[in-house]
């Protein structure tokens, strides 16, 4: 198949669609990635692309068109007219080009608006257009702050709906979101379930990214640090560890960066955690398998103020491929795998208490029985959320597409 992929974020920036595109190039077909200007890690323009260059390269065998767009930055304001920017430099760019592809897909974590020219193209050429939908709109803007009932809010859900409906196939990653689609943005075609993937991992050779203490439980959270990951229920419950007089027992790492990490730094401060709650930024890709196997558990949290809080976070595949125990403050279909998978301890969204005591619980376990919750992640991962298995999936749904 020639394959037309649109996704805002793409390489330089690390997404899994980095990765997925360079194995369908190997599986024989053709790809092509309609991008921006790689500020998704920075909030600023690569430099590598600015004043108008390397708009038109190769990586790994994938071709990558990118469009203009207006940074990030910070703010609801900026992010606004970076994903606007994007879809109308996108929309001219399907206008205007003469290439041919058989069908167009969209990597659809936030913006929706990366649907408008995905759209333009298939209307144009008559070729199916498939959504691989990662975050749900609108229910995604919540976290900017713009709260149902607003005129915004409305502006957006009714291009959401829009174009979720003209969609010719629709795929989610977490089951509730076809609930979600199916009854908010009034979709009525099937949508089929296709779960994130995880990379193997093997610890056996990896070097701990920091050094065990002896009677120390160490929880290693992982990824983007922003209001929707709800840290602040970590810090709350680490605050009831110590009150609980167990400030000599754990320790909190936090690898990653985004836009809540200076609020949550000062709150660590203030409530007197810096010995707890360690920060390391963001780290490079290739390091993380130290810091797992630094980990005795990793910690899980989603803000349940919204139905964002719904998905299934693509670390819990990543906790679960390390073998590591999941200790979760968290809702809707994560739960349900931890539950299912038997690999760890869960509090509702938001309830520090319920993770500090499940955290207590954890730390007061022995060797063997943590063993088996990473055990049983481990065997869950192998069963449900291999690369292999996701890239099957995913190109037999195209085919039935381009078929149709």
């Amino acid at each position: 198949m020639r394959i037309l992929v649109v996704s805002q974020n793409f390489y330089p920036d690390h997404f899994q669609i980095n990765q997925i595109t360079q194995d369908w190039v190997k599986a024989g077909h053709e790809v092509t990635v309609l991008t921006g200007l790689g500020d998704y890690s920075t909030s600023h323009i690569n430099p590598r692309y600015r004043y108008g260059r390397h708009r038109n390269e190769e990586y790994h065998g994938v071709k990558i068109h990118r469009v203009r767009a207006i940074a990030r930055h910070h703010g609801a304001l900026w992010r606004s007219l970076n994903y606007l920017s994007f879809a109308l430099n996108g929309w001219v760019w399907a206008q205007r080009t003469q290439q041919q592809f058989d069908i167009v897909y969209v990597y659809e974590v936030s913006p929706i608006t990366q649907l408008i020219p995905a759209l333009r193209y298939a209307r144009r050429y008559h070729v199916p257009l498939a959504v691989y939908v990662l975050d749900i709109w609108p229910e995604a803007v919540k976290a900017m702050h713009i709260n149902e009932g607003t005129w915004p809010f409305k502006i957006i859900h009714k291009l959401s709906k829009y174009l979720y409906q003209q969609a010719d196939g629709l795929a989610v990653s977490s089951p509730s979101f076809a609930q979600y689609l199916q009854i908010v943005d009034n979709v009525n075609k099937k949508i089929q379930f296709i779960p994130q993937y995880a990379n193997k991992l093997d610890l056996s050779h990896a070097k701990p990214a920091f050094n065990e203490q002896k009677g120390i439980t160490d929880f290693v959270f992982t990824g983007n640090i922003g209001l929707v990951q709800d840290l602040e229920t970590v810090i709350r419950a680490s605050k009831r560890l110590i009150n609980a007089g167990l400030n000599d027992k754990f320790r909190v790492h936090l690898i990653g960066d985004g836009s809540d990490l200076v609020h949550l730094k000062k709150l660590v401060t203030t409530n007197d955690l810096n010995e707890q709650i360690i920060f390391y930024g963001r780290q490079p890709v290739t390091k993380m398998i130290d810091y797992y196997a630094a980990a005795d558990a990793c910690l899980l949290t989603l803000s349940g103020a919204n139905k964002i809080g719904w998905t299934i976070p693509a670390k819990l595949q990543g906790y679960l491929a390390a073998g590591k125990p999941v200790i979760a403050a968290i809702d809707g279909d994560a739960q349900t795998v931890i539950k299912q998978a038997k690999c760890g301890l869960y509090a509702n969204a938001g309830d520090d208490a319920g993770l500090a005591k499940q955290m207590q619980h954890f730390i007061e376990l022995k060797s063997a029985q943590r063993s088996l919750m990473g055990q049983n992640g481990k065997h869950y991962f192998l069963t449900h959320y291999q690369r292999q298995q996701f890239n099957q999936n995913m190109l037999t749904w195209l085919k039935s597409l381009v078929i149709k």
